[in-house]
């Protein structure tokens, strides 16, 4: 009735004629609105309806070591699902597992997904170890391949060995906990996933479906959504039925540059032959300054190697190790005392390497950790290098010298001009002349001849006067 009466035309008596121009006005410019605004909201009523159920399946890879590469990577992917209106999250996994910090974060992701999601622990041959049997349990559905395994979730060392003492005891008290809540808010087997954190329990595939501790088994993606076709989950509290997801189109989210980077960095290996790149390349730089690409590589080597100890939990012990082995090896280099200074760079080299990463923020099977026999090659190298310096040191110091007054002793030296004999004693007698050595004219006083020496005749160098005057026998 109002937008009637603005609408209206004008009323004799009723109002000036200024006032029911600018009624007028006001009413044209409200319906202009109306009709912009309208078709855009019925069209976000339209997206906002048809979201999750017209929308396509997002696909997300992670296959290696959970660390914060992945975990962002997983963030990126439940974005992309959401701004999508995905009708499901399917995360291929495959990992040893990784850190606890990164798994702790996946583990939230998936617990407050704002779509359907589903963990498939692929290849054949692959599985959801350690920190992976948490990321399999918090999804909606969990699903397997033929021919992989899942468990052993007990918590070790970065090396693989086991957590000794209290601190063990807590670590262990607390992810027991945290697997029987998911379990429990996914209904999952709990009491299974206790044991595969407190006895380090692991199961095929088949099995994990007979214990309830996955949905089911499938070959591949096609036959995981058929099997899921019509299923409830909980999603945000409140349940979502999953249709139509085999006519669905499959939309794969890629790792980005800086993630894969990261992904990459996050290796312990890695991070150790960066700062070993990073020593040689600055070494060789400050021993010969001007060779610019060593110097270059090393500032490279070392700036990556800094960003790949953000990633990891790094031991400042082994750090200080790694830092002091590169200051014995620049002292070697600049102050040679017979390889001690090396062998002690070495020394910290090994230790540094052994003890960087903190394992106790590491969950993995296999441990994450610097390979040992990367430690070992890298200081048998270095230490082969050092030795081989050392000797060749050793060899020069014992050659004979070739250069200065010293080197010309015993050298053979040629007459090239004609010798006199000096004025003196008849027994003893001294004739004068000039001679070449080494490519230089020297005056020279040649004994013990009987008769001056012709010119081309070689003679050789005794001794050094004073006045550099060379002191010349017979051959």
């Amino acid at each position: 009735m109002r937008l009637f009466k603005l609408l209206s035309p004008f009323k004799a008596g009723a109002r000036s004629k200024p006032q029911q121009l600018r009624r007028l006005g006001l009413g044209f410019l409200l319906s202009y609105f109306l009709a912009s605004f309208l078709p855009y909201l019925a069209n976000v009523s339209e997206n906002l309806a048809s979201a999750g159920s017209n929308g396509p399946i997002i696909e997300a890879v992670i296959d290696g070591t959970i660390n914060p590469a992945t975990d962002d990577y997983l963030r990126t992917a439940m974005k992309e699902a959401e701004a999508r209106g995905a009708r499901l999250l399917v995360i291929r996994l495959n990992t040893p597992g990784g850190l606890l910090t990164s798994m702790q974060k996946m583990v939230e992701t998936l617990l407050e997904a704002p779509v359907p999601t589903v963990v498939y622990v692929s290849p054949a041959g692959g599985g959801a170890i350690s920190a992976g049997v948490f990321i399999t349990l918090a999804a909606n559905i969990a699903v397997m391949a033929p021919g992989t395994n899942i468990g052993a979730a007990h918590p070790v060392l970065g090396g693989g060995g086991e957590i000794k003492g209290d601190m063990g005891e807590k670590i262990e008290n607390f992810t027991a906990s945290l697997i029987k809540a998911i379990a429990e808010q996914r209904g999952r087997n709990v009491k299974w996933a206790e044991l595969a954190v407190r006895e380090s329990v692991a199961i095929t595939d088949k099995e994990a479906v007979a214990e309830g501790v996955v949905d089911l088994v499938a070959s591949d993606l096609p036959k995981l959504l058929a099997e899921i076709e019509g299923r409830t989950v909980t999603v945000k509290g409140k349940p979502v039925t999953l249709e139509g997801l085999s006519s669905a189109p499959i939309e794969s989210v890629e790792m980005s540059l800086k993630q894969i980077v990261v992904n990459i960095l996050a290796d312990p290996n890695i991070a150790v032959l960066l700062g070993l790149g990073a020593m040689l390349g600055i070494g060789i730089e400050l021993y010969h300054p001007g060779g610019i690409i060593p110097g270059v590589v090393g500032v490279i080597c070392l700036v990556l190697s800094l960003v790949a100890s953000q990633v990891l939990p790094i031991d400042y012990g082994g750090l200080a190790l790694l830092l002091l082995s590169a200051v014995f090896f620049v002292v070697e280099l600049f102050l040679p005392a017979f390889g001690i200074w090396g062998a002690a760079g070495v020394l910290c080299l090994v230790l540094g390497s052994l003890y960087v990463i903190d394992t106790d923020f590491v969950w993995a099977a296999d441990g994450l950790t610097v390979d040992k026999w990367l430690i070992g090659t890298i200081a048998a190298v270095v230490g082969s290098l050092l030795a081989g310096v050392c000797y060749l040191t050793l060899r020069s110091q014992r050659r004979a010298v070739r250069t200065g007054a010293k080197g010309m002793l015993g050298q053979l030296a040629t007459v090239k001009g004609d010798f006199t004999l000096r004025a003196g004693d008849s027994d003893s007698q001294e004739f004068e002349g000039k001679v070449e050595i080494m490519g230089e004219l020297w005056r020279a006083v040649a004994i013990g001849l009987t008769e001056a020496p012709e010119k081309g005749a070689r003679l050789r160098v005794k001794e050094l006067r004073p006045k550099m005057t060379l002191l010349l026998v017979a051959e």
